[in-house]
């Protein structure tokens, strides 16, 4: 009868959990996408990009850029359940004064809650000596109002990245807390494909930056990240492994995907084996032209928003899921004691209900 027993839930366990539960690479889509567009005749009407999302324990935050017919700025929206998702009208961050280091945009890179304040690392630019971009620094007690650090811009070009800087990503940790910033650049105005750069601070203002990208293009000119790489995501898991979601444009400068690479160091970087993790979705739907610049947020699981290209309205965001064949080793699978129990009761209330149909036969 065990033995039987035994047999049953585990023909449950096989058939009833979805194949994602036993190894899966494929994140799941939410069926609620886009979870978050563009609002028609707002400031944010053109675009909705580049979402940043904290849970803090009771709700989901988001930032994220907007724009309309050439202005742009940083939104945000709030939510109870990471997928419908309230927008407070109007941007939260706007590019600066006339003159300003970031008179000409600003675009959201990262923002970090330091257990005080909400920090938010962002890129600026103006046409004279900011043309290539910079990174600033804004500060928010309740991630609404910021206020502009009078020390910006706190990381400016210099020889690796002339050409270009963005996205900068930022996260804090270690006994002698130091925040590590990721971030996208170019090393000279010719170069054609942007890398993946590094800088460390123990202030967040003052940086020291590596001399040599930390994540580059693949070297296989077949590879489906062989064009730029883009757009650092990072965590850490508090003891040996950074995690690096990055997006790339791959061949012939293809539509964008999104990948993840791990670390011991944050800056030796090992591919993962089944990347690209998320790709466009199928002809004519609204991510169909391409996925980039994932942002994860932890709840009972991972959930990655990201942005998703069509073809004939702006870029808008989306949520995928983790399948449950991956995790990050400090948030465990259940383990198979727990999953047969899941089998086990599934077969009993089975057995249950064929009894009780056959009384009432």
């Amino acid at each position: 009868m065990k033995k039987r027993l035994l047999g049953v839930a585990l023909f449950f366990l096989f058939v009833l959990l979805p194949p994602s539960a036993f190894g899966d690479a494929q994140w799941v889509k939410s069926p609620s996408n886009p979870v978050l567009g563009p609002t028609p005749n707002q400031w944010d009407a053109d675009y909705t990009t580049t979402p940043r999302v904290i849970y803090d324990g009771k709700t989901y935050r988001m930032w994220f850029n907007g724009g309309r017919s050439g202005s742009n700025g940083v939104g945000y929206a709030t939510s109870n359940d990471g997928i419908a998702w309230s927008q407070l009208t109007g941007p939260v961050l706007e590019p600066g004064l006339s003159g300003a280091w970031d008179s000409s945009s600003v675009a959201l890179g990262s923002v970090l809650w330091n257990g005080t304040i909400f920090m938010m690392w962002y890129r600026g630019s103006n046409p004279t000596a900011f043309a290539s971009g910079a990174v600033g620094l804004a500060t928010s007690k309740d991630g609404v109002s910021w206020a502009k650090d009078s020390h910006n811009p706190v990381l400016t070009t210099t020889a690796i990245d002339q050409g270009y800087i963005a996205s900068p990503y930022v996260i804090r940790f270690g006994q002698l807390p130091t925040y590590y910033m990721w971030y996208t650049g170019k090393n000279s105005k010719f170069t054609q494909f942007t890398s993946i750069l590094l800088a460390t601070s123990y202030d967040g203002l003052n940086w020291s930056k590596r001399l040599h990208p930390v994540f580059s293009p693949s070297s296989d000119p077949t590879a489906w990240d062989s064009g730029s790489v883009y757009s650092p995501s990072v965590y850490f898991n508090g003891n040996n492994t950074f995690w690096l979601w990055y997006s790339s444009t791959g061949p012939n400068n293809g539509p964008p995907q999104i990948g993840l690479a791990t670390s011991p160091d944050g800056a030796t970087w090992t591919r993962y084996l089944s990347n690209p993790i998320l790709s466009p979705g199928a002809q004519g739907t609204w991510d169909f032209a391409g996925v980039e610049q994932a942002s994860l947020a932890i709840r009972d699981g991972l959930m990655m928003y990201y942005d998703g290209i069509g073809a004939s309205t702006g870029p808008k965001i989306g949520l995928a899921q983790a399948p449950q064949g991956f995790t990050i080793p400090e948030f465990p699978l259940p383990s198979f004691l727990a999953l047969l129990t899941v089998a086990v009761c599934a077969a009993s209330l089975l057995r249950k209900r064929k009894q009780a149909k056959a009384l009432s036969d």
